[in-house]
């Protein structure tokens, strides 16, 4: 049910978070009408009322629905339908000044079958990943390393402003009158969105066509893990990756794939009196040569560059900055710049970046956003603010919206058992912009020779890319084979497809792995364990359907008292291997 808010808060009459705004009667004054005329009219009114509320929240409830599902395409026929998985590796790799960007060939089966991409970010000392934004919304898992990540959400006030007042962090920027006069007659004000701080465990949301940088402070270098949903419904493109790269004259991550895959579709097509001459489409439709220059006819070649200003004549890009200066117009454009850049920029000297929790090199103690962000949800909800029961979308506007959540060591995980390991959860209960996002990740770190038991994502597809060390994992399809019985390795990639069961069993000190999810809430299965599939049902089905006498059927269903992760199994001498 729906509650009425305030009119204050409800200033749209077709906002989804509050019913249709009715002008109130007016009182009534005259007596020159009969009491049955009045009656009448009362009462045709009152049921024209009930008519539009109930469309109302008729229209209330189709869009609060459709808000709270991840609609995702359907990938293509027989695209799930395996015989065997692969674990991936990255195949290609592309160097830049100040690191390097792998990725993993989105046109294999697994990745097409899940409708994901994945690539791995390197960023060396003082390196600035460039702006660019993706057709598709990304999961961005900090696997090693530490540093300032920002998000240009298209709309959104600019909060940030220079000069910064030194001193306690979140006082006023504001300097005095005489400073900000005397400050403005040698340069002008800066003024952006907001710099967030990342480290090492953070997952990053990154909405679809939001612009996004990186950019790494200390020496150790930056190692991002990113997960692209390209069946997401916000991608309204082809089932490829797409990256809108906001600066440079660089090659893109994805694009050797994507010409790979246009030329094996033009080669399975059969040829028609319609069809294009061989060439004609690439020139028409794509882009020539590494940094994507085109020829039109008696013109000179325009789009030097590989960005998006590249594609712009240098006249309606003076015009829209309001620039006269043609170097500013070059450098916009990708111009002047050597092979040697790329997507990753050295920054001469660091990066200035102005954000509440800088501190000065001696202060080892990082500034934590998320502890943060919590203290002043729990405040919200004490005061009676925030939480409202079953959220309903207003906790958060997209311009204050909490981005990151740290999933790895260190931190309190979800489940846990000393002698097993430990699992942690990112969702759209802990952190809402996923619910947006239609995507979600789980960050597991399994001990020696513990197993986490046979399960199944119900709702989901997942992702598993192994961090650190090494497991034996086995995936079992509908028809019981295992189309997976290998050792995961460090750096590899495992697609297991959703209701596919997965195990695995860690065959090194400790085996730390990210799954991401393709569903904002993803339900898990147990196949074994308290609390399993076995364990609620009744023992005489478990008897019946597995042919066991009553006491084996109980051993089954209680033997196992752990939830998810087992310790090391001690066998006893009298077991059947």
């Amino acid at each position: 049910m729906l509650k009425s808010v305030p009119n204050a808060q409800c200033t749209n009459s077709l906002s989804p978070t509050c019913p249709f705004l009715h002008p109130p009667l007016a009182p009534y004054k005259s007596p020159r009408f009969s009491f049955s005329f009045i009656t009448t009219t009362a009462i045709t009114i009152i049921a024209a009322m009930a008519k539009l509320l109930e469309l109302s929240f008729c229209f209330c409830f189709l869009v609060l629905g459709a808000s709270s599902i991840s609609f995702r395409q359907q990938p293509e026929e027989n695209a799930c339908q395996f015989q065997r998985l692969n674990a991936q590796r990255p195949d290609n790799r592309i160097e830049s000044e100040g690191g390097y960007i792998e990725t993993w060939n989105p046109n294999n089966q697994e990745f097409e079958c899940a409708g994901v991409a994945l690539s791995r970010l390197v960023l060396r000392r003082n390196a600035l990943r460039r702006p660019f934004y993706s057709n598709a919304p990304q999961e961005i898992f900090i696997q090693q390393g530490r540093g300032y990540f920002g998000l240009i959400f298209p709309g959104c006030p600019s909060t940030y402003e220079e000069p910064a007042q030194q001193g306690r962090r979140y006082q006023s920027q504001r300097p005095p009158r005489r400073l900000q006069e005397e400050d403005q007659s040698q340069q002008q004000q800066d003024s952006h969105q907001k710099v967030h701080r990342f480290n090492e465990g953070d997952l990053i949301a990154v909405p679809t066509g939001v612009a996004f940088w990186l950019y790494n402070d200390h020496d150790t270098d930056v190692v991002a893990v990113s997960l692209t949903d390209t069946n997401n419904n916000d991608n309204q493109l082809d089932q490829f990756p797409r990256r809108f790269n906001l600066a440079g004259n660089h090659e893109q991550e994805f694009l050797r794939y994507q010409q790979q895959s246009r030329q094996s579709r033009r080669r399975s097509l059969p040829l028609s009196p319609y069809s294009p001459q061989p060439g004609q489409e690439d020139r028409e439709f794509s882009p020539q040569g590494q940094h994507g220059r085109r020829e039109r006819a008696g013109q000179e070649q325009e789009n030097e560059g590989g960005n998006i200003f590249s594609g712009f004549t240098s006249e309606f890009l003076a015009q829209a900055f309001q620039v006269d200066d043609r170097q500013i117009v070059q450098n916009l454009r990708g111009e002047n710049e050597s092979e040697e850049q790329g997507a990753i920029v050295t920054v001469k000297g660091g990066l200035r970046i102005l954000s509440p929790d800088r501190k000065s090199p001696d202060e080892e103690e990082e500034y934590d956003e998320d502890e943060y962000a919590e203290e002043e949800r729990q405040q919200d909800r004490r005061r009676g603010r925030g939480s409202r029961g079953s959220g309903n979308g207003i906790e958060e506007t997209i311009c204050t919206a909490t981005v990151k959540k740290n999933i790895g060591r260190n931190r309190s995980p979800d489940i846990y058992n000393p002698q097993a390991g430990s699992l942690k959860t990112a969702n759209e209960l802990n952190l809402l912009i996923l619910r947006w996002l239609g995507l979600s990740a789980e960050y597991g770190n399994l001990y020696r020779n513990a197993l986490f038991v046979p399960h199944y994502n119900t709702n989901a597809h997942s992702i598993i890319y192994a961090l650190r060390g090494r497991a034996h994992v086995q995936v079992v399809d509908s028809n019981g084979n295992r189309v997976y019985d290998e050792e995961l390795q460090e750096g590899h990639v495992l697609v297991v497809p959703q209701n596919f069961a997965v195990a695995g069993k860690s065959q090194s000190e400790n085996f730390e792995y990210v799954a991401f999810k393709t569903d904002s809430r993803p339900s898990i299965a147990n196949l074994a364990g308290e609390n399993s599939f076995i364990d609620n049902l009744p023992e005489e089905v478990v008897a019946n359907s597995y042919g066991l006498p009553r006491e084996q059927a109980r051993q089954l269903k209680n033997n196992n008292p752990f939830k998810f992760f087992v310790p090391p199994f001690q066998q006893s001498p009298r077991a059947v291997a």
